[in-house]
């Protein structure tokens, strides 16, 4: 046994142990730290995003909406452009990075957007 251990290359079998175990066990971990960072950031950003849209919508509403809603001019072209300035109102609030990453999260933001409101809208309707 002796033998044995005196023979080991023993700064080989330390590399080899790095190589084979250490270095993709940290990289995973690192991976795994940027990604749940990353994932965070979404978070954080998605609900001020939200924040951002309730606020607009309100707004919106008290601005543009109540004068017109139940009238003959709160016609599908009144509301989608009652929406599309809720949609600018509610982006135009983020910071360019946020907008950054929120766009990357989600491929269709416009559409995002839209369900973002349609959410919204329900909540204040139900509050």
């Amino acid at each position: 046994m002796e033998t044995i251990i005196q023979q080991i290359d023993w700064i080989q079998l330390i590399q080899t142990l790095w190589t084979v175990v250490l270095l993709p066990v940290i990289t995973y971990i690192g991976a795994e730290a940027g990604r749940y960072a990353k994932e965070k950031r979404i978070d954080k950003y998605t609900d001020i995003l939200y924040s951002n849209i309730l606020s607009a919508v309100k707004d919106v509403y008290e601005t543009v909406v109540k004068d017109i809603k139940g009238t003959d001019q709160w016609t599908a072209q009144a509301q989608a452009k009652a929406k599309e300035l809720a949609k600018a109102k509610a982006v135009s609030a983020l910071t360019a990075s946020a907008y950054q990453v929120l766009k990357t999260a989600n491929h269709d933001f416009d559409k995002y957007l839209d369900h973002l409101i349609g959410a919204a809208l329900y909540d204040l309707k139900h509050r």
